[in-house]
């Protein structure tokens, strides 16, 4: 589809503010983001949708304009009024259409309107021998499934056919899968040199071409060779639209992602009311009531992590999940029916089988202790994080930590030489020592408090019984004395590590 056809959708009601000339641009997919830099998380020819939260002045316009790169346009919404002049300028000097989309009319409502306009378009070949293209792409379109769908093309190729996951999770089939069978599959997708390949009868094809990373792709298995001629055509048409709605259900996601991200930096400011709190845990439709934990995750990167973490939790407990900063991905995740250690065993399976396609990358894992109520949400998130760092110490491909483990450390400092840990303490702690010393203050028993909850402001100050402002003023001390920030996931680390080194 072109830009020209988006502005005659009447109930989107776009503006055009630039680019008046450029409206023969094909749009080839749709993406919502709303970080400064949105290069790794954008592709050529989409529709980027944006709310400007990002927007801090004209700098910023113009270093968020310039990383879109060759999007097909940037589409504003207009809670605030007219999107800023000097966004404006920076779309009209960088040649982007910059359009405007009204408040009443959601994301959601553009993206379901671009996808299924692709879809429509993949259904429309020029040649009638591909009717039942046509059929396919309008069981999507009409609001089938993707198991009517996969159904259909298993009936014209008179062979099973699925859709399953890089875990070997069957998304859709046209019938049972073994379990033996999955993982065979499984293994063969994440392996293969070249794709389409086969396994013990079956044919194995990527879904998408252009995934970031086979552990974050799905793929389609059929039984029998590879497909030719025109039915070589119809599994390609299967994959594209199976794609297709696979980004439509990543729409929905990216609106639960954006409610969690603010979520997270309210958090981080260390002034986050319980009132705030609860109400975005009801948004999100994250329950407390029979225990919620949270998990961070590293892999590759945080776009590839987000879509590895999601994977891992389902089908057992499927969370909300985000990326955070350092190419981590954070979920929180209610329990309903499971423990923790389930939680725990069912995700370090699924990971174990995404090594194989790890190549020389990593995953690692960290899972907090179970909470049952809001207010110590914070410390179960700075738990899992500081779990996952302690993870990616082991140096295996697979890791995982959890808050039951933290203190498992130990065993790994007994092997470093007593001289050499003692002058890993006095270097981070000598300083804070000499301080307390001279001065009669207790800036290592707060550094020490600090970290073992989790870096929580009001737990840390409760448990020391001062006042938080005091607490600001020791932790703001000690950052000074010891030139580290505590701030930094890292250098916590080292100060923990420091703390055990007696």
């Amino acid at each position: 589809m072109r830009l020209r056809d988006l502005l005659q959708a009447d109930q989107l009601a776009l503006k055009v503010l630039t680019g008046h000339d450029l409206l023969d641009r094909r749009v080839t997919g749709v993406a919502t983001t709303d970080l400064p830099d949105p290069a790794r998380f954008v592709k050529p020819g989409e529709l980027v949708l944006t709310e400007l939260t990002w927007h801090t002045g004209a700098d910023s316009s113009r270093e968020f304009v310039k990383n879109l790169g060759d999007v097909a346009a940037l589409v504003c919404g207009t809670a605030l009024g007219v999107p800023p002049a000097d966004l404006i300028d920076a779309c009209a000097d960088a040649g982007l259409p910059l359009l405007t989309l009204p408040v009443s009319v959601p994301f959601s409502q553009v993206t379901e309107h671009v996808l299924r306009a692709l879809i429509v378009e993949l259904g429309s070949p020029p040649r009638q021998k591909y009717g039942s293209r046509r059929r396919l792409a309008s069981t999507l379109v009409e609001g089938g499934s993707l198991t009517k769908l996969v159904t259909a093309v298993a009936g014209e190729l008179d062979v099973p056919c699925w859709v399953l996951s890089p875990t070997g999770r069957v998304i859709v089939g046209s019938q049972p899968l073994a379990e033996p069978e999955r993982r065979r599959l499984a293994h063969t997708f994440l392996t293969a040199r070249h794709l389409p390949a086969m396994v013990s009868g079956l044919s194995v094809f990527p879904i998408s071409r252009g995934a970031p990373h086979r552990i974050a792709n799905w793929f389609l298995a059929y039984a029998g060779e590879q497909a030719q001629g025109d039915n070589e055509d119809l599994v390609v048409e299967l994959a594209a639209l199976v794609a297709l709605e696979r980004s439509r259900l990543e729409a929905a996601q990216r609106i639960e992602r954006r409610v969690l991200d603010q979520l997270l930096e309210l958090l981080e400011s260390g002034d986050a009311a319980l009132p705030g709190v609860v109400s975005r845990l009801h948004t999100l439709h994250v329950e407390t009531e029979h225990g919620l934990l949270a998990v961070a995750l590293h892999a590759v990167d945080g776009d590839v992590g987000c879509a590895v973490l999601d994977e891992l939790l389902r089908p057992l407990a499927p969370g909300v999940v985000t990326s955070a900063p350092g190419g981590e991905a954070i979920a929180l995740v209610p329990l309903a029916g499971n423990t923790a250690d389930e939680l725990t065993q069912h995700v370090m399976r699924g990971a174990r089988t995404l090594e194989a396609g790890l190549g020389e990358d990593r995953i690692t894992l960290g899972v907090s202790s179970v909470t049952t109520g809001p207010a110590a949400l914070s410390g179960v998130i700075e738990e899992a994080r500081h779990a996952r760092t302690l993870a990616a110490l082991s140096g295996e491909r697979v890791s995982v930590i959890t808050g039951d483990d933290v203190s498992s450390h130990r065993t790994l400092l007994t092997a470093i030489p007593a001289e050499l840990r003692r002058s890993f303490r006095a270097r981070l702690l000598g300083p804070l020592e000499a301080y307390d010393a001279a001065n009669q203050t207790d800036l290592l028993e707060t550094l020490q408090a600090f970290l073992e909850e989790s870096g929580s402001w009001s737990a840390t100050a409760e448990r020391l019984h001062v006042h938080v402002n005091t607490l600001r003023y020791r932790l703001r001390r000690i950052e000074e004395l010891t030139g580290r920030s505590l701030t930094s996931w890292d250098e916590r680390v080292d100060f923990m590590l420091a703390l055990r080194m007696r």
